[in-house]
């Protein structure tokens, strides 16, 4: 393996939320194979919240590292209010901060977290209240990095204020543009990292999405409006870039629009989920795959 493509490796890490059944039911000693496969892989960053499951996601992560717990990069989130297994609204106040951060810390054996996610705005409290409070919790040792989930530019900059955020965590892939128009130029020049979520668009840039009537009624997916049959076709229509590059380059879907992201620049990180290994081989393999200019202007211009 050369140096760009080893490069390359460090920017891919594994999204854990689908293990634990968002997306439908996962096999326990499945979803601890993929975990395991994953660092065979040389997969290096996990990530986890605790509204994964609720809190099952943190535990299953840490019992599947095991004695690999201290030499891999964990990132988890704090921020909403559950009661009874259910999102009960958002909660990012300094107590709830602490409570969640030293829950997290108790399900992955661990004395520290990599990096601590706002998971999302909390109107109801200040960023400066809740970055001050995730500053305290990096001074004690509890938390090394500071992120923030689904934020914008302006709360960027008045967070980064209080102390330096080193990620910012936003929906981002080639059908989920948005990142595009303001938060990505803003982070120009500056320290922190762009890491996508749902790089693969919840599974239809991977190509393979069963059908509506063929998913499982606990599928997160179903409240996708981009998975209502009419606009599930009209996104495959203008994917036809997508589709043809993949079958040129005999690759799949899914790591050529990986491949894609990862050209963005080397301040972009990835961490599409898997529920298969075959799917974990797919997005790690995405590294060794360079587009051209041609193709990623092609794949600029189908959304």
């Amino acid at each position: 393996m050369d140096s760009s493509s080893s490069a390359l490796k460090r920017r891919i890490g594994l999204g854990c939320m689908p293990l634990t059944g968002i997306y439908g039911p996962v096999c326990r000693d499945n979803a601890l194979k993929i975990i395991h496969h994953a660092l065979d892989l040389g997969v290096s960053s996990f990530d986890t919240a605790e509204l994964y499951g609720p809190y099952v996601n943190e535990e299953l992560l840490a019992e599947a590292l095991g004695s690999n717990l201290a030499r891999v990069e964990i990132a988890t989130k704090f921020g909403y209010r559950i009661h009874d297994g259910k999102i009960a609204g958002l909660d990012s106040r300094p107590k709830s901060i602490r409570f969640a951060v030293e829950g997290s810390l108790r399900r992955l054996r661990r004395d520290y977290v990599d990096v601590l996610y706002q998971h999302r705005p909390d109107p109801a409290v200040p960023v400066e209240d809740v970055v001050g409070t995730m500053a305290d919790l990096a001074r004690e040792g509890k938390v090394l990095a500071l992120g923030l989930s689904g934020a914008q530019p302006d709360s960027l900059r008045r967070a980064s204020a209080i102390h330096p955020i080193a990620f910012i965590q936003n929906e981002y892939s080639l059908i989920a543009r948005d990142p595009e128009k303001t938060l990505l130029p803003s982070l120009l020049g500056t320290q922190t990292q762009f890491v996508c979520y749902s790089p693969l668009g919840r599974g239809i840039l991977a190509g393979k999405l069963p059908k509506a009537t063929q998913q499982s009624p606990t599928d997160y997916r179903n409240k996708d409006d981009r998975f209502q049959p009419k606009r599930h076709a009209e996104l495959v229509d203008r994917l036809a870039p997508l589709w043809q590059i993949a079958a040129t380059r005999s690759a799949s879907p899914a790591a050529i629009a990986l491949a894609w992201l990862l050209s963005k620049g080397p301040t972009i990180q990835v961490i599409p989920g898997a529920t298969d290994i075959e799917q974990l081989r797919t997005n790690t393999c995405s590294t060794d795959l360079i587009l051209t200019d041609g193709e990623i202007a092609a794949l600029d211009l189908t959304i």
